[in-house]
């Protein structure tokens, strides 16, 4: 009888023996992934037949093969590891690759270190991704011109990332930086008094000094720049604001780098694009145009908590930060749907038109208390929605519009009586929020009212008084700053600022109440110097930030600015009357006046010595138009002045502020065309060789400026002229700044082309209707 053989693989192993001849067993190791796969590839020869002559030979040792080659794998061959070629792979002359990169590397080991390689790669092409998608377009062009000509991934990420760096050391401003005049390169003579404090404030750069009185001028007390160079690297930090300008700064703050702003927008998820804007307009605007608590409306908004943020208030925000977002183009065209701060604008009105019209609750349902407070939390943040609102208004030229919104903020605020005195019960959160919103809203609108010559909306201040900044500032909330190579942050003073502003605001309130309450009606002499005094005192009660001395800041800067603007349309009037002040016998009312023009300009040239004009300022365009009118009248009146050439580098200065402010918000691009419409030729002419400017192209729109302007302008801001009394006639003639955009679209576009009263004049007529 035949035996049959076994198909079983032992059966294989042991085929032709009578004892059996098993594989070598391993321990077992579950840490010791080298041996698991060891244990498979070993060499395992058959024994060889007992044969009747003599005892079988001895098994030859098995070598461990940690990883084998592809061929091997495949043909299922016993491959001995040896790199770079196998011996198997040798004698059969076919090709030897190994997917494992050392021959102690087992092919798990290889696939999760190609796993994490195709991780990173992914992270690599989504950054090249967002490059491509974020960059400008000459520089997104470029790299994907590197693409094409077969550039690594990689490669081309290193370069981007080390380009930016390059790029962000070129851009750190030189300690000795300063902007340059156009023109004429030195301060004019006549700002150069002795009486004149701005000269002696820090800002002012020693090489620009006259020779004024130069042994009295060196007794200052302030260092001089010299001096702040060689100075220790702790003081030289605080030194900062007045060496960099402020644009190069940004703001510091924990909360910012967690906002998440898609969670409050339906327009963007670009959290990354929005962070930047709401950046942007903490640096630009928020220290200025103070609406809201910063750390209570931060921190709820990184948290999601809808108490003191709302989806109103965040897209509002992100509308000014888009005017405030330099590498936003297109940022001015208020008239374009697809401008992105146009569409957050959209959505806030519709937020608005919502949240003013939630109802009160109900007394007697049995969730009144709750409900009750969630609504007093939605009406303070629609009530800080509505400023910023009218603020955007203002920025596109139609004022008319935006006043509506804080006439309905103030009405809001009645209702949940934000004017008196917090309630006992309330948390102290809560009542810092309803105070310092209540006085925002106050500053605000007596600001209004006396631009636009109309009566005060509210007739006294709120009932609690604002705390002192130096004892409480933490009830303020202070702006952080830090400038490029310095890690030192620095405060802005954010509350001596807003403590400030509301004591100004304050009188300016009481004045307007006087002066536009009743049409016609002109205030006593008496009283105009009360209100002038009342001003200086203020002025002299600055704390040390905000003083002549000190002052660096652009919003410092303007503080001191609108005070001497008020002063010179305060005391127009009054020119010519005996009078002097009993604290300074030796001045006349005229010496006042006159005094109050060269600080004004003083002021503004400090401002762009430091900072430059591009950077956005919402405000910064009302001073600019009210000296360049000053400055376009002087040139007629002093035609053959010795100072003439000073004032017309003094007026091309200030149109090129104009001008780049254009850039940022519409409202300046037709002050501008105005504005050059009221130059002469000549000027006119000398204006393009310093700025890049097309006088054809100076109103806004893409294809039809005029009717564009009349499409958008819809401004009460009354026209540039010297004096309330003046300004009030031009506003009881109906002539306005939306009027005067109108009239200048129908009667001409040319600007400087000498068609005006045959001294190369373009306006015609500057003491009506001049803006």
């Amino acid at each position: 009888m035949s035996s049959s053989r076994s198909t079983s693989p032992f059966d294989k192993l042991n085929f032709g023996t009578s004892s059996s001849s098993l594989r070598r067993l391993l321990p077992a190791n579950n840490n010791d992934e080298a041996a698991s796969e060891a244990s498979v590839n070993l060499e395992t020869s058959p024994a060889p037949a007992s044969s009747a002559n003599g005892p079988a030979p001895p098994r030859r040792k098995r070598q461990a093969t940690t990883a084998a080659c592809r061929a091997c794998r495949k043909r299922k061959s016993k491959c001995d590891g040896a790199r770079p070629t196998c011996s198997v792979c040798r004698d059969r002359k076919t090709k030897c690759e190994f997917d494992t990169i050392a021959a102690s590397e087992t092919h798990t080991q290889a696939l999760k270190r190609k796993y994490v390689e195709l991780q990173q790669q992914k992270t690599t092409f989504e950054q090249i991704y967002e490059v491509l998608r974020s960059r400008p377009e000459k520089e997104a062009e470029e790299i994907f011109q590197r693409i094409r000509r077969g550039a690594d991934a990689t490669a081309i990420l290193r370069h981007v990332n080390y380009g930016d760096m390059l790029v962000q050391l070129a851009l750190v401003p030189e300690t000795r930086f300063r902007y340059e005049f156009p023109y004429l390169p030195d301060m004019p003579v006549y700002l150069q008094r002795q009486d004149n404090p701005y000269l002696d404030s820090e800002v002012f750069d020693c090489a620009l000094r006259g020779a004024v009185d130069p042994p009295q001028r060196q007794q200052r007390a302030l260092p001089s720049v010299n001096e702040i160079l060689e100075s220790a690297p702790e003081a030289f930090d605080q030194r900062d604001p007045y060496l960099k300008p402020y644009s190069s700064a940004i703001v510091v703050d924990p909360w910012l780098d967690s906002l998440t702003p898609s969670n409050w927008t339906l327009v963007s998820n670009d959290d990354n694009f929005m962070r930047q804007v709401i950046h942007d307009y903490f640096l630009y605007d928020y220290d200025w145009f103070t609406f809201f608590h910063k750390d209570f409306f931060l921190q709820d908004m990184a948290s999601d908590r809808p108490r003191y943020c709302s989806r109103l208030l965040v897209n509002a925000i992100l509308c000014v930060g888009c005017y405030c977002h330099q590498k936003l183009e297109g940022r001015s065209e208020s008239w374009n749907p697809r401008n992105i701060g146009n569409q957050f604008l959209a959505e806030a009105k519709r937020l608005f038109e919502i949240e003013a019209e939630v109802p009160k609750p109900f007394l007697h349902d049995p969730d009144w208390q709750q409900k009750q407070r969630d609504w007093e939390f939605r009406r303070l943040t629609t009530i800080q929605a509505a400023l910023v609102l009218n603020i955007v208004h203002n920025l596109n030229g139609s004022d008319r519009l935006g006043w509506r919104y804080t006439i309905r903020a103030v009405e809001m605020a009645n209702e949940i009586q934000l004017f008196q005195a917090s309630p006992a019960h309330l948390s102290g959160d809560l009542r810092c929020v309803r105070e310092f919103t209540a006085w925002c809203l106050f500053i605000w609108q007596s600001l209004g009212s006396y631009h636009y010559l109309k009566p005060p909306l509210l007739t006294r201040p709120p009932d609690t008084p604002l705390p002192d900044p130096s004892q409480h500032p933490q009830w303020w909330g202070e702006l952080w700053i830090r400038y490029p190579q310095t890690p030192t942050r620095l405060p802005t003073y954010h509350g001596y600022l807003t403590k400030a502003k509301a004591d100004y605001w304050s009188i300016m309130n009481d004045f307007s109440l006087l002066s536009f309450s009743q049409p016609n009606v002109k205030i006593p002499l008496d009283q105009v110097v009360g209100f002038y005094n009342r001003l200086r005192g203020w002025l002299l009660s600055l704390p040390e930030p905000l003083t002549p001395r000190k002052l660096v800041l652009p919003h410092h800067l303007k503080l001191h600015m609108h005070y001497n603007c008020v002063l010179i349309d305060l005391l127009k009037p009054l020119l010519g009357l005996n009078w002097t002040d009993s604290t300074q016998p030796n001045k006349t009312l005229d010496d006042a006046h006159y005094e109050a023009a060269i600080h004004l300009e003083t002021l503004l040239r400090l401002y762009y010595l430091r900072h430059g004009f591009e950077a956005f300022d919402g405000f910064l365009l009302h001073f600019l138009g009210s000296l360049n009118f000053i400055k376009i009248n002087t040139r007629e009146t002093q035609n053959n002045s010795l100072f003439l050439e000073s004032h017309r580098s003094t007026m091309l200065l200030l149109m090129k502020g104009i001008r780049d402010q254009s850039q940022c918000y519409t409202v300046a691009r037709v002050v501008l065309r105005l504005q050059a419409h009221l130059m002469r030729a000549d000027d006119v002419a000398l204006l393009k060789k310093f700025v890049d400017i097309e006088t054809e192209k100076l109103a806004c729109g893409p294809e039809s400026p005029g009717q564009v302007e009349e499409d958008v302008i819809l401004s009460d801001w009354p026209v540039y002229e010297i004096g309330l009394e003046e300004k009030a006639e031009q506003k009881r003639q109906g002539v306005d700044f939306a009027s005067m955009a109108s009239s200048l679209s129908l009667s001409s576009s040319g600007i400087g082309n000498g068609n005006g009263n045959g001294n190369g004049e373009c306006g015609g007529n500057r003491s009506s209707g001049s803006v």
